[in-house]
C-alpha cells in the first residue's frame, strides 16, 4: 500500500505468497490436512458441540450420558459427536455395549485457551 492506494499484486507475486504460506504453515501444503483442520474448527463452531467438549474436558462419557445432560434427542447428539470425531476433536472407544467419548488432549488444551481468552473480553 502506497499513499493509501492499494496495489493489486501480480500473479507471480501471489504464487510466491502461497509458497511462503506453505513453508511457514506446513498444513497449508496438503489438501487432506486442510480438510481435517477445517473439520476441527467446524467442531468448535457450534454451541452444543462446545458444551459436549466442556463436559468431556474432565470426564469420559457415553452418548446416553451426554444426551441426558443436554436434554437433547439421541439423533442430535449423535450428529454432533460425528462432527467432533471427524475433526479429531474427540475420540471414541467401545466398552461392552457402550461407546465412550473422550476429548482429544490437544483439543482440551485449545478449549482451555479459548476459555481464558473469552474471559478477558
Amino acid at each position: 500500500m502506497k499513499d493509501n492506494v492499494w496495489i493489486i499484486k501480480s500473479n507471480e507475486k501471489m504464487a510466491e505468497i502461497l509458497e511462503e504460506a506453505k513453508r511457514d504453515w506446513p498444513i497449508a501444503a496438503a489438501e487432506s490436512e486442510l480438510e481435517v483442520f477445517a473439520s476441527f474448527f467446524k467442531g468448535l463452531s457450534d454451541e452444543t458441540r462446545l458444551k459436549i467438549m466442556a463436559m468431556l474436558l474432565n470426564h469420559d462419557l457415553c452418548m446416553c450420558e451426554i444426551t441426558s445432560a443436554l436434554k437433547a434427542a439421541p439423533s442430535t447428539i449423535s450428529h454432533h459427536l460425528r462432527i467432533l470425531e471427524k475433526g479429531k476433536v474427540i475420540h471414541s472407544r467401545r466398552e461392552g455395549k457402550f461407546t465412550i467419548y473422550s476429548l482429544d488432549e490437544q483439543a482440551g488444551k485449545l478449549l482451555k485457551l479459548l476459555k481464558e481468552g473469552v474471559s478477558h473480553v
